[in-house]
């Protein structure tokens, strides 16, 4: 590996779950979003934080706010990281939290598929709400990435535990989507839309503006910087697609 020892930063900045993938092994579409994202990509970091299982008890307003910290705490690393490699001489960039965001056959999308990504670095496994299921945490994390220039074959870092038979993470039960009080997810995926949350901002009838603005990319760039600002009036009164997951009441047993 060339660049800076990622196992040496992420220890310093306290995460455990994290991977890289060299860009050989990135299926399409993902790869070329990847291209997309940063000319010459060789390779996407991505890694991911843990939210306590306690979290998801609390008011929806303080629970919102706690979440709202780790993201950020990550995007912080995200940005460090990015800094660090670029400063090695590797192309690099930070993959943003908020915006843009993008609109692909009808659907909202971040510029990189974070969860696709991570199960290809072998960090977890989608489930059928599309959410990421990790070993040590369950499907309750938060994800950031980096994409960087340099080619890499793909490598993981996972928490160490006791050696046992291997798990399939996601039983397939459906409790994710059978409990969505906003039937967000259907035959043809995540109308994100349609999600309890998202709706408090974006009723149905702002649905069709809302998808015009974000293919409109310097429009959402413009809007980036305030991004963080709006976030913080946010409120996410449903976490059911993860709290009614058998790995995340496994997790929160512990």
């Amino acid at each position: 590996m060339t660049g800076p020892d990622i196992d040496e930063f992420f220890k310093s900045e306290e995460i455990l779950l994290f991977g890289e993938v060299g860009i050989e092994d990135i299926q399409n579409p993902d790869r070329e979003y990847a291209e997309e994202f940063l000319r010459g990509a060789g390779s996407v970091i991505v890694f991911a934080k843990e939210v306590p299982a306690s979290l998801y008890d609390l008011p929806p307003k303080e629970k919102t706010k706690r979440m709202l910290l780790i993201a950020e705490s990550l995007d912080r690393t995200a940005k460090r990281l990015s800094s660090l490699l670029n400063k090695s001489g590797i192309a690099a960039k930070p993959i943003p939290l908020y915006l843009p965001l993008t609109i692909t056959d009808g659907k909202v999308r971040g510029l990189i598929r974070l969860k696709q990504i991570a199960e290809t670095a072998g960090l977890g496994e989608r489930g059928k709400s599309s959410l990421l299921i990790t070993k040590p945490y369950g499907p309750g994390v938060f994800l950031s990435g980096v994409v960087t220039g340099r080619h890499i074959p793909k490598y993981r870092h996972i928490p160490e535990e006791p050696a046992g038979p291997v798990e399939t993470l996601c039983t397939g039960c459906g409790l994710c989507i059978k409990n969505c009080p906003g039937k967000v997810f259907g035959p043809d995926g995540v109308d994100a839309f349609s999600c309890v949350t998202i709706r408090r901002f974006v009723p149905p009838v702002f649905v069709p503006p809302a998808k015009w603005v974000l293919k409109r990319r310097l429009l959402l760039r413009l809007a980036a910087p305030v991004a963080p600002s709006f976030a913080r009036f946010a409120t996410m009164p449903c976490s059911r697609c993860v709290t009614v997951c058998p790995r995340f009441l496994k997790k929160s047993e512990r």
